[in-house]
């Protein structure tokens, strides 16, 4: 098949680029596929953000979303629709840095020492949680019971941290939306992260994890499929094979709201008090702005248009159509 393709595609050169990366990445994948560790990834299960003042950051997020959190001193937890995603605030503490602490990867059936055996497969060693360090944790896995009894963490090779969870885990609970908020937060749809290699990022989940492309946002840029047709995950820089000099962080998460309305979701926000915005990068507080995701990165002609919003602590937060994969057309809906 391969080989037809690279018959075909000869005469027309860059024009067929793009399908011959495509059916090389999904070959790859296959091959991977026939001998992998047990690890029944469902989807996005939770995350946490560090925040410099739990208060201010529960005033906001409780506005906006129309919800009363579980709280205790410093952490505060957000249910995210009527399944048991969630995500938590927690006050930082020291050193630690704002941004976000963790994503929670859900996992079926979770039992805490097979995905240890199935970490130490995908090359991942134990270290323990006060050594872990953002140049320190690539590609080592420890516990952390300020999280919870049985919290798991792992750090991918570019020190993107993430949490390994039970689908049961609700996250103590909280309750559902009961006020009316800017908007309803429905559920996770993705998260994006910036890396020194982005290819080395997306290694993990291709080869290690087994997982499928959903959409291209560029003709080298996949997004990883979760695996539910929305759910995705992106990474996002260059192509440098040293180690790296700055950890990964993530960017944004995106979540799917009802009612999604560009014009109505912008006004909501302004009248709350955000500002509106360009877009920079790293975002003021309290700003909100759209980005118009062209053809040449999956949009659609005029562009595909994607809110943000940032909080107090100028963290980003998208917002997007329940349908909303990350892929073409308005609303960001189709990945065939």
């Amino acid at each position: 098949m391969r080989n037809f393709l690279q018959l075909v595609c000869a005469p027309l050169r860059l024009g067929c680029l793009f399908g011959l990366y495509f059916f090389s990445m999904n070959s790859v994948h296959a091959q991977q596929q026939q001998n992998l560790p047990v690890f029944a990834l469902v989807g996005y299960q939770a995350f946490a953000l560090r925040v410099s003042d739990i208060d201010r950051s529960v005033r906001f997020y409780s506005d906006v979303f129309g919800a009363a959190p579980v709280r205790d001193a410093k952490r505060a937890t957000y249910a995210l629709g009527t399944s048991n995603q969630h995500f938590i605030l927690s006050e930082a503490e020291g050193d630690e840095p704002l941004g976000f602490a963790w994503i929670g990867l859900g996992v079926r059936n979770f039992d805490r020492q097979s995905v240890i055996e199935a970490l130490s497969q995908l090359g991942f060693s134990p270290i323990e949680a006060q050594e872990q360090r953002p140049l320190t944790r690539a590609m080592r896995f420890w516990s952390d019971e300020k999280w919870g009894q049985d919290a798991l963490f792992f750090a991918d090779a570019e020190g993107i941290v993430y949490r390994v969870m039970s689908t049961d885990d609700c996250g103590a609970c909280a309750p559902a939306a009961s006020a009316a908020g800017l908007f309803s937060a429905q559920g996770i749809n993705h998260f994006t992260n910036f890396v020194a290699n982005y290819e080395r990022g997306n290694r993990l989940f291709f080869e290690g994890l087994g997982l499928g492309i959903l959409a291209y946002q560029g003709p080298t840029s996949p997004t990883v499929s979760l695996g539910d047709g929305l759910q995705f995950l992106m990474y996002v820089g260059g192509t440098d094979n040293s180690s790296p000099s700055v950890p990964g962080r993530t960017d944004h998460v995106s979540l799917s709201v009802a009612e999604f309305d560009v014009e109505a979701i912008r006004t909501r926000l302004t009248s709350y008090g955000l500002a509106p915005s360009d877009g920079q990068r790293p975002p003021r507080a309290l700003t909100h702005w759209v980005s118009l995701r062209q053809p040449n990165r999956g949009g659609v002609v005029g562009g595909t248009p994607e809110v943000y919003f940032s909080d107090p602590d100028g963290l980003a937060i998208q917002i997007q159509d329940a349908g909303y994969c990350g892929g073409g057309g308005y609303l960001g809906d189709q990945c065939d």
